[in-house]
């Protein structure tokens, strides 16, 4: 993966802090995204659409409308984490990006 640019930082800073996410998770799950620039994002992208693809979609994966999966697989494709933090958080998602970052990244940032 390139390095990311200044524009995903700032996406990044302006994710909204979910409120379904447990407060005492919240700052964790924002530094293992931000520490992992990116990887986060593309690894759960990259899983939604492998589910639904199986039959088996992700719940919200599922909720959102043929636009909205489009503009994600094309953020996939294209390997921009930006546009996935952007759709994720639009779409009142961002809880999800916290709650993968912290159950399957948390262990790699050396943070258990």
């Amino acid at each position: 993966m390139q390095p990311l640019s200044y524009y995903y930082y700032n996406v990044l800073e302006s994710l909204e802090k979910p409120c379904d996410v447990p407060t005492d998770r919240l700052q964790e799950g924002y530094d293992i995204l931000y520490r992992h620039g990116g990887r986060i994002e593309v690894d759960l992208i990259r899983k939604a659409e492998e589910g639904n693809a199986r039959g088996e979609p992700y719940h919200w994966y599922e909720a959102l409308d043929d636009e909205q999966r489009a503009k994600l697989h094309k953020a996939l494709t294209g390997g921009d984490p930006a546009k996935i933090l952007k759709v994720m958080q639009r779409n009142g998602y961002a809880g999800v990006l916290y709650h993968h970052a912290w159950e399957h990244f948390r262990e790699k940032s050396g943070v258990a």
